[in-house]
């Protein structure tokens, strides 16, 4: 059963070995982080589900990890000392490849291999290792097909977490806009505030039906990363009544950072 869903961000710069007091910009980000790990540890999932747009990416299918433990670091951001290691729910991997199977989904069982994890899981896996450690991981990517099938993926594993009985939490790792100020790393463009302001409002009123609305004008110029991420929370919570509420929302470098949660009630 899913216990929970949130949707969180992902920024390196969110940690002291990265951020070296930058990270103090963004505290109201970093409160979130911990609040949702202590929710979690309260929970004491069996499974977590993390969705990503930094773990391998696929054209036309879905990348889902195997293997029984992974581990990765911040080598590429050319920091040391920022390590995580989890289990793997390989049993709840394969059960997921092989529902997707069954409904015309391209799926693939891989081990990530020498990159390790993504930045995308390892930044929530950091806080939440902080708090609760005793669950096994449940990694995805993301794929150029169309948000519905996004959502469809979620309702699959929401229907494998059922059948395999696993007491689940829902991540649905994603950074809003890149483009929200002028000397970010992307610049600016007025899609940028505008797409923010939309999927703040969402989480705010746990509108999640309005992912799969937004005018492609807005999300052509936005610079988004976490929109499929998103809708495939909305398929895990498809059918379900839920509360939602927005932790925080801050953007000063240039770059969208939303900690939100849904409850099923």
């Amino acid at each position: 059963m899913i216990l929970k869903a949130y949707a969180v961000p992902h920024p390196p710069i969110i940690l002291p070995e990265v951020g070296r007091g930058e990270e103090l910009r963004i505290a109201k980000t970093t409160a979130g982080f911990q609040r949702m790990a202590r929710e979690i540890a309260e929970l004491l999932p069996d499974t977590l589900i993390i969705s990503s747009p930094h773990a391998p990416f696929f054209a036309d299918g879905f990348f889902i990890l195997g293997g029984d433990r992974e581990s990765g670091d911040l080598a590429s951001f050319g920091v040391g000392g920022v390590r995580e290691e989890v289990s793997v729910d390989k049993a709840f991997a394969d059960a997921l490849r092989e529902a997707l199977l069954g409904r015309a989904i391209s799926a693939s069982v891989m081990s990530l291999g020498r990159r390790g994890l993504d930045h995308g899981t390892l930044i929530p896996i950091r806080f939440i290792h902080q708090e609760y450690r005793d669950f096994r991981l449940v990694l995805i990517g993301l794929s150029q097909l169309a948000g519905t099938t996004h959502r469809e993926i979620g309702r699959a594993l929401t229907r494998v977490s059922e059948k395999l009985g696993r007491r689940t939490v829902y991540l649905a790792s994603g950074d809003l806009s890149h483009v929200l100020k002028q000397d970010g790393p992307y610049g600016y463009k007025p899609e940028g505030p505008r797409f923010d302001a939309e999927i703040v409002r969402i989480f705010n009123e746990g509108d999640l039906e309005a992912l799969f609305t937004i005018e492609p004008a807005i999300l052509a110029g936005a610079a988004e990363c976490g929109l499929r991420s998103f809708q495939m929370m909305a398929g895990v919570l498809d059918g379900r009544a839920y509360e939602s509420e927005l932790y925080s929302y801050e953007g000063p470098f240039g770059v969208g950072y939303a900690v939100a949660s849904f409850t099923p009630n």
